[in-house]
Formats: structure tokens, C-alpha cells, sequence
């Protein structure tokens, strides 16, 4: 009977180690799993608003990303070569000219230690999307309303959209030392809207 009770005690004890063990291990799994990814916290520099209306059909991609419908046909009035995207071997994109390939510049601004202000003032009634691409999410700017995005590092390219799907025409009015004010105002025709800007690092100005 002793005998019996000791191997049962045995048994017992191993059954009760592995438990242990498997318990303890659990924890080290889920936080393992819940470890965040550091490239969570980077701002998209291809963001999908590129791909969709009306961003699709009005506005270049960042050199390195892939091109939307808009910049496939800029690409094929037979302007740039073909580049490969970094990462990607396999896949290769048209990439649009550099913008002052393209335009005369329509302003200059003198960046202070490599950074610029825009002030944005929203002269339509419409609620305009806007985003400096790879420093800021896309945020919103009700009408007659006006934001300034501060201490942008340059080369930087700004894009804005009316919500209402209307044309958008973008004046810089200001170009002071550091500080560069555009005014969004209403555009009649296709031909005569902009939706985005770019701010070259020495300072000068183009549109698209």
C-alpha cells in the first residue's frame, strides 16, 4: 500500500512540474504577440488617398511610390524612364519628371534652418482635405477657415482637395522669410485647378 501511494505521489509531482511550466510559458507567448512593430508608428509616405477620388485622377505620387491613374498618363506623353521600388524587385513603376522639370516656379521662400511655415486660408465655402505628405495625417479645413502647418522640412509636397469633389486653384499670396500663405480658392475649370504643391529645398515654389 505504501508502495502504491508513493509511486502515486510521484506521478503527481511531475503531472503538477509540467503544468507549472506550461502555465508560466503562456504569458511569455501573449506578450511576445503583443510586442508593437515599430514601422506601425511611421507616417505612410504612399498614402491610399493617392489611389482614390478624385486624388486618383488629379494629383502626382511621391517619387517611390506607385503611380495612380494620373500619373500613368503623365508618364505616357513619354517624360521619365522606369524605376524599380525600392524593396519591391520585382515591381516596376513609370516615375513622373521632378516638378521643375515640368514649370516655371510661382514662388520663392527662404526656409529657416532647412523648414518652412504654410499658412493654408480657405477662401470656398467647402471643406478642403489636406496632408503634407510623409509629416501629417490627412486633417480637414472647413470653409473660410485657415491652418498653419509649422516647421515643414523641405523638399515637402502639400496636396488639397475640395470634399464636395469640386476644383480647387491655390495661390501663394505671402512667400515672407520662412513662411509661405496660399490661398485655396475656387476653380471653374479642370485646367485651372491645382491640388497640390510642392517646396523645393531651396526654396523655390511649384504647382500641380
Amino acid at each position: 500500500m505504501n508502495k502504491i501511494f508513493r509511486t502515486s505521489t510521484k506521478l503527481l509531482g511531475v503531472v503538477c512540474s509540467g503544468l507549472v511550466i506550461g502555465v508560466s510559458a503562456i504569458p511569455q507567448a501573449v506578450m511576445a504577440q503583443q510586442q508593437p512593430t515599430a514601422s506601425l508608428s511611421k507616417v505612410n509616405p504612399c498614402p491610399s488617398i493617392f489611389y482614390e477620388e478624385p486624388h486618383n485622377n488629379r494629383v502626382l505620387v511621391p517619387q517611390g511610390c506607385p503611380p495612380n491613374a494620373f500619373t500613368q498618363r503623365q508618364a505616357t506623353q513619354g517624360i521619365s524612364p522606369r524605376e524599380t521600388v525600392p524593396g519591391t524587385p520585382s515591381v516596376s513603376v513609370i516615375q513622373p519628371p521632378l516638378p521643375e522639370k515640368q514649370f516655371d516656379p510661382v514662388a520663392t521662400i527662404t526656409p529657416s534652418n532647412g523648414r518652412v511655415d504654410v499658412r493654408l486660408k480657405n477662401n470656398t465655402n467647402a471643406a478642403i482635405a489636406y496632408q503634407a505628405i510623409g509629416h501629417t495625417r490627412q486633417r480637414v479645413l472647413l470653409g473660410r477657415q485657415e491652418v498653419v502647418l509649422r516647421g515643414l522640412p523641405v523638399a515637402i509636397t502639400i496636396t488639397a482637395v475640395r470634399q464636395d469633389g469640386g476644383f480647387l486653384r491655390m495661390t501663394p499670396t505671402t512667400s515672407e522669410s520662412g513662411l509661405l500663405e496660399l490661398a485655396l480658392d475656387e476653380a471653374t475649370e479642370f485646367r485651372n485647378s491645382q491640388t497640390a504643391i510642392r517646396i523645393q529645398q531651396d526654396g523655390q515654389v511649384y504647382l500641380n
